[in-house]
């Protein structure tokens, strides 16, 4: 749930609760954010705000709900007004300068700095490199393609000055006068969207395109461009620009500049296995560490050096830190601060006693609150606290400091040298990260009775499994309309760890979907996410309404799936699809998964689980998998008949090696065990000792064990997956015969085995299923409505069942195997053209049957060697009923009215405006008469309502039967189904996009303003809206006047249609 900007009320969060509790949802998570929404009365952590969560939580209390919230105001991450720069992130930075050698009495200017915080780290003095002498001494002529711009501002060294540049594409140009030899390129801008490209000539007339330029995105509203590359002379260097308009720095060097620079020290979120090479400069480019003089003692508190130096040319470079000045963010005023140290458990207290103590004090005696949350990390990252190089020192066992020029990109001692030094140091804030930040917070919590929720991934220093070790819930991340990988580290982090539920911020969506987004629009992505193993959904999003007058009212701006009690569908389809998800999500915490090939990533960092493109060729469908870290790599894993066991009890069969090229000794000792165990290990190629610190003897033992390991006869170098499998008869647990696509998920408790998947297309089709299952009746559960049925049209070959399995489009299905075979009569359907029109079930005696949907001849192949010829000629034609409805359009949805339907038709084509710009629910009545004579023992009889938008409740001769929101929209009513007379009510509904393109007619007399400081009176006072010819308000407007309308109602045709079920008895 999230309010908005400080707009709430006890009324409304009533409301919402009741409306949460109604539908049969479990609890809220509340989050404090301020997205484009002017503020309300109710100031983050003051009293007001702490007796609104009172009220939430005591509401919760009465209604069974669970209660939990965000860690901080916004979304992301753990800060607020009680953070000063002391407790912050923070970041090295430096100035430099070149100096003659002898006496050196000067004042070195203070690095850059935010927030008036600042502290030195060292001083180190070096021969100055031949080429940072051509850097120092060459001051080019810089002119634009704007002539207002002011490129003074973009060569100071200094990040807070920045030069604004008009122009949708233009460009900034480097003149040297002559010719020049440039190796790197730095620039910082402010556009997110930035683009840039390298041009070069000699005439200043000619410009030839050199590449383009290496963008990284940093933090919020900070683009840095970092390249490196062969040498490139030229005169004039132009920098065309695409979707920029503020500049910050531009340097061009002649210097060769560490790879991946602001990645490799901890300011860029890249994985350590996407890095690109760390580069291979000259050696007149590389500082030789035993030229470095320390010379912090030598320079006073107010930057004053005094020190004597040999004769020469010295780079003096004074390293200090300074806050990052990142905030939580999206946050609103009263909540808003900078972003606590990761590294310091200090801060994290600080950050934990200010506002979670505060709340945790003020709900005591409550049973609701069970937890907080961290969100995923959105907040750029830090690279240096307290005596971080003491720590360092410590743990590595080297001093950090004599390194310190790779922080401003030069190379020290070799470029291995400089590649495990700083691999060494992501390593130790990635761990601090894990430990201080996520750990300790857990810590608290604990302490406090309460549960962490966190999303274990984002922009941050993290190894994204070793946080997943640190939460009581691991959540995931999926959009339908937006691809991407959020979901990896839960999963398997959670597996791993033994945790059995796998959260997700789950519908999370972008501005296209809006009002338009209804169940049976998404429901294939929670699928999709069911198969990728989450088991637990976090709706992403529901909208407290504090003002309970309007609708559909408070939004989170343009983002998010519109769970909102205002909702048209939220009291019909919504609770029909939250019924849908609970009994899935039940399914899928039964027993324990099963995967056959286990991942380890690795020991580099930040790092993240492998998905199945990361592979070439990719891992198949077919085949589950899960990440494994170091930590369980080397102290949870056993070996056991053959195969890797983690302490949960799952099991793989094969150990795939990912980015493993440098690793721990512990690390390597465990794969020669599985290896030497004859269990098969894949990737194994070049291994090294990883770190700097590495003996001649440590190098020898490597050698050695990577020998052994690539001398075994299960050991790969290559993923080629059919190889592999085929050599080592690893059966595929579930083969979709004739279909690559697919995806599924299997669970495992002592005798039942449990399988899902679902038809991604929107066609109805039979499934030709092998499951690596012998001896048991595949049972069909549909999550719909929890019906179960046993399928009869399967057999057992070479140790596997064989299924038939039919879906209608975009329909999912649990297949379990828990009871014998054994005695049973079965069906195949081998060498059959499948038939979506018949299928055999068994029926409670194990008897065999055929649903047949249509007349003709089926010829059924008994598993007993026997072929079975029957022909059904009585199924009738389908009953149309498509004409002749009285439809009630309700009041409450602001237009009332009984208008006859002669012929189903779409309300944004009826003659009637009012219907066109209907949303809500409308009531579709009608009589029709039943011949008992068509009646048999054998029928069945379904109603089809054919093309509904989006939902439907079906209610005949006054027994309701649910509520239909995804199609085929179509359901049983044999039982219902009487002789004579038969009265039907369809309480049709549609979504909100209608009625809000119909307002926009309208002038708007609400005083709202979306870029004002605050929300009108009237909302705050929870007030209905002033009078006007609109009927709705909401805060976020997806549509214009002229927009199109989209489809609604019920459109058909409506046709009642019949089965037969033919009991098939086996001769023999």
């Amino acid at each position: 749930m999230h309010a908005l900007s400080g707009n709430m009320s006890k009324e409304g969060l009533t409301k919402d609760l009741e409306a949460i509790e109604k539908v049969g949802l479990g609890g809220v998570l509340l989050f404090n954010v301020s997205e484009h929404t002017p503020a309300g009365k109710i100031a983050y952590n003051s009293p007001e705000h702490h007796e609104m969560l009172k009220h939430a939580a005591t509401e919760c209390d009465r209604l069974g709900l669970t209660f939990g919230f965000h860690n901080c105001d916004g979304w992301s991450s753990s800060g607020g007004p009680w953070i000063t720069p002391e407790n912050s992130m923070k970041m090295l930075v430096y100035s430099d300068t070149i100096l003659k050698g002898g006496q050196v009495n000067v004042k070195l200017k203070q690095p850059f700095t935010r927030k008036d915080f600042y502290k030195d780290v060292a001083v180190l003095a070096y021969p100055t490199l031949p080429s940072e002498k051509v850097d120092f001494n060459n001051k080019p002529k810089i002119t634009s393609s704007d002539p207002n711009f002011n490129s003074g501002l973009v060569v100071d060294k200094n990040s807070k000055t920045e030069a604004t540049i008009e122009g949708k594409n233009s460009w900034v140009q480097f003149d040297y006068g002559k010719s020049y030899t440039i190796q790197s390129f730095f620039m910082e801008v402010k556009d997110r969207w930035a683009s840039a490209e390298l041009l070069t000539s000699n005439d200043g007339i000619n410009y030839t395109k050199v590449k383009d330029l290496f963008k990284h995105k940093t933090v919020h509203q900070r683009v840095d461009f970092f390249d490196h590359f062969e040498p490139i002379t030229a005169r004039y260097f132009r920098i065309n620009l695409h979707s920029v308009s503020v500049i910050r720095e531009i340097n061009l060097m002649a210097t060769f500049t560490v790879g991946n620079l602001l990645a490799r020290t901890g300011l860029l979120r890249i994985d350590d296995n996407e890095l690109s090479n760390i580069g291979n400069p000259k050696k007149e480019m590389i500082i030789d560490p035993k030229t470095i003089i320390n010379l912090s003692a030598k320079m006073d508190a107010k930057g004053n050096l005094k020190t004597t130096l040999p004769k020469g040319d010295y780079t003096i470079i004074r390293f200090g830190y300074t806050t990052n000045g990142q905030e939580n963010a999206p946050s609103s005023v009263s909540g808003r601060g900078l972003e606590c140290d990761k590294f310091s458990k200090k801060a994290i207290k600080t950050h934990y006693d200010n506002f979670i103590t505060k709340a945790v004090q003020n709900l005591k005696g409550n049973n609701s609150l069970q937890y907080i949350e961290i969100d995923s990390f959105e907040r750029g990252l830090q690279n240096w606290t307290d005596e971080l190089d003491t720590v360092f020192k410590q743990k590595d066992g080297y001093d950090l400091v004599q390194f310190l020029p790779l922080f401003t990109g030069r190379f020290v001692e070799s470029a291995k040298a400089s590649d495990a030094v700083l691999s060494d140091f992501r390593k130790l804030t990635c761990d601090l990260v894990t430990e201080n930040y996520y750990g300790y917070f857990s810590e608290l919590c604990h302490k406090d009775g309460l549960k962490t929720y966190f999303e274990p991934y984002g922009d941050g220093m993290i190894n994204e499994l070793d946080v997943a070790e640190k939460a009581d819930i691991n959540m995931g991340e999926f959009w339908p309309d937006r691809k991407v990988k959020m979901m990896g580290a839960a999963i398997s982090g959670s597996r791993i760890y033994g945790k059995n539920i796998v959260s997700a911020e789950s519908f999370t969506s972008i501005p296209k979907t809006n009002w338009k987004g209804h169940p049976g629009m998404v429901k294939v992505e929670g699928d999709s996410a069911w198969v990728q193993g989450i088991n637990q959904f976090m709706l992403h999003r529901f909208a407290h309404q504090a003002n309970t007058q309007v609708k559909p009212g408070m939004t989170l701006d343009k983002w998010g799936f519109h769970f909102d009690r205002t909702n048209t569908w939220w009291y019909n389809a919504g609770e029909a699809w939250f019924k849908y998800m609970q009994r899935g999500s039940y399914m899928l915490r039964q027993g324990l998964p099963v995967s056959d090939v286990l991942i380890f990533i690795g020991e580099g960092s930040p790092n993240a689980p492998f998905y199945r493109d990361d592979f070439e060729p990719n891992i198949p469908n077919e085949t589950n998998f899960d990440n494994v870290n170091a930590d369980v790599l080397i102290n949870g894993i056993t070996i056991k008949k053959g195969q890797i066991v983690l302490p949960s009890g799952t099991s793989y069969k094969v150990l795939v090696l990912k980015n493993c090229e440098k690793l721990s000794l512990k690390s390597l000792e465990k794969i020669h065990k599985i290896a030497l165990a004859g269990i098969p290990v894949v990737g194994v190629k070049t291994i090294e000792p990883a770190g700097y610190l590495v003996s001649e003897k440590l190098k020898e033992t490597f050698k050695k064990l990577v020998l052994e390991i690539k001398n075994q006869p299960k050991t790969y170098a290559d993923f080629n997956w059919k190889k592999i499998f085929k050599e080592n008869n690893i059966a595929t647990d579930l083969d979709f015969v004739d279909r690559d696509d697919l995806l599924y998920t299997h669970r495992k408790d002592e005798n039942t085995d449990i399988y899902f998947f679902y038809n991604r297309d929107k066609k109805a089709a039979v499934f030709e299923c092998d499951f690596n299952i012998d001896g048991k009746i595949p049972e069909l559960w549909n999550p719909i409505d929890g019906s179960t049925k046993k399928l009869g049209q399967f057999i057992h070959k070479k140790g596997q069942t064989k299924a038939w399995i039919h879906l209608e489009g975009e329909e999912a299905v649990f297949v379990v195997f828990r009871e014998s075979s054994r005695g049973i009569h079965t069906v195949s359907l081998e060498n059959q053209p499948n038939n979506i029109q018949t299928e055999y079930i068994l029926n409670s005696k194990n008897q065999l049957q055929l649903m047949v949907k249509e007349n003709g001849i089926f010829i059924a192949n008994l598993d007993s060697g026997e072929k079975r010829r029957i022909e059904i000629k009585n199924i009738e034609k389908p009953i149309d009923i498509s004409k002749n409805w009285n439809v009630e359009f309700l009041k409450e949805n602001d237009f009332e009215a009984k208008i006859p339907f002669k012929e189903l038709t779409d309300w944004k084509d009826h003659k009637n405006e009012n219907i066109n710009y209907y949303s809500g629910t409308a009531v579709y009545r009608k009589s029709f008469s039943f011949d008992d004579k068509k009646s048999e023992k054998t029928a069945r009889y379904i109603l089809d309502l054919g093309k509904v938008s989006i939902a439907a409740e079906v209610i005949l001769n006054g027994k309701n039967l649910g509520v239909l929101w995804m199609s085929p929209f179509k359901l049983d009513i044999t039982k219902q189904l009487q002789k004579g007379e038969n009265t039907l009510e369809i309480k049709v509904t549609n979504q909100w996009t209608n009625r809000l393109i119909g307002d926009e007619r309208f002038p708007a007399t609400d005083g709202f303003d979306k870029e004002g400081a605050s929300m009108p009176d009237w909302y705050v006072n929870n007030q209905p809206m002033p009078k006007s010819k609109r009927t709705t308000f909401t805060t976020a407007n997806f549509y214009y006047e002229n927009s199109s309308l989209i489809s609604a109602g019920l459109l058909g045709p409506v046709q009642i249609k019949n089965e037969r079920l033919i009991f098939i008895e086996s001769k023999k």
